[in-house]
């Protein structure tokens, strides 16, 4: 983990900052977060990420005037203060203390935290086993795309995989069609044809899942239960792990990857540009 965490525009020792018990996104997460790529100590697919963090202020009210080459000169500065060259920075934004239900202001910080991790993007040799959750039901409104700090059904759903020994798990909306899983964006292949859900089904709006859309000819709807069983392949996607291909879903078992493949190596080319 980080020695040195970003306060605002402040690098500090991680000791030297404490979170106030009357913190905004702790009492009524009032707040949303955002984990981005670090390679080479360059945050990847930067854009991509300050595009939805613009949106989710907007959507929050939050007072938000950093630009993105401040925020990204900000972010590289974390990765280098902390000697990390590859890993993952979750940065938090929140709505400044004051009020209870009504916040006083719309003025807004965000803390930032990076730690260590590998330095690429990996093509796992083995193929997801992953299930399916049920229990809650993501609901369908203008905050379902953005990641905000409530993420009750991301929690459980991941305490269900862990205890059916799935690596992850695929959660519903309350239509039941299906969305992403617990911490992934979803594709489904049929008949060589990429599908993803659509956003208006409440998926998260994933920086990965946006360059894939931009790089690939992909079909954006609803997906069913059913289709998932009909599917070729299956693969999940986030800004951290990039394109993970899943072999089995409960007991239907793929027999490919190969678009998976193809999606890794288009991701693999732009990381090397990039870098």
């Amino acid at each position: 983990m980080s020695i040195y965490i970003l306060h605002n525009q402040d690098l500090l020792r991680k000791e030297e900052f404490t979170l106030k018990i009357d913190n905004r996104s702790f009492l009524y997460s009032d707040g949303f977060f955002e984990t981005i790529k670090v390679i080479n100590f360059k945050c990847f697919n930067f854009s991509y990420h300050y595009k939805r963090i613009e949106k989710s202020c907007n959507l929050f009210k939050f007072n938000f005037n950093i630009s993105e080459s401040v925020l990204n000169t900000s972010l590289e500065k974390l990765a280098k203060k902390n000697n990390i060259v590859g890993g993952r920075i979750r940065v938090v934004f929140f709505r400044d203390s004051g009020g209870k239900y009504l916040p006083l202001n719309n003025s807004s910080s965000f803390v930032a935290e990076i730690e260590s991790g590998e330095n690429y993007f990996s093509f796992n040799k083995n193929g997801l086993e992953i299930g399916l959750y049920t229990e809650i039901k993501k609901g369908i409104n203008s905050f379902s795309n953005c990641k905000s700090t409530s993420a009750t059904i991301s929690v459980f759903s991941s305490i269900y995989a862990k205890e059916n020994n799935w690596d992850d798990c695929l959660i519903v909306n309350s239509k039941n069609n299906i969305i992403q899983s617990s911490n992934s964006n979803l594709f489904i292949v049929r008949d060589n044809i990429i599908i993803t859900p659509s956003k208006l089904d409440a998926c998260v709006n994933g920086t990965m899942r946006s360059f894939i859309i931009q790089n690939f000819k992909v079909q954006e709807r609803s997906i069913t239960e059913q289709e998932l069983l009909e599917a070729d392949e299956l693969f999940l996607t986030n800004a951290i792990q990039g394109v993970r291909w899943v072999e089995k879903l409960m007991e239907k078992k793929y027999q490919s990857h190969n678009i998976a493949r193809l999606v890794f190596d288009k991701l693999n080319l732009e990381t090397y540009l990039q870098s």
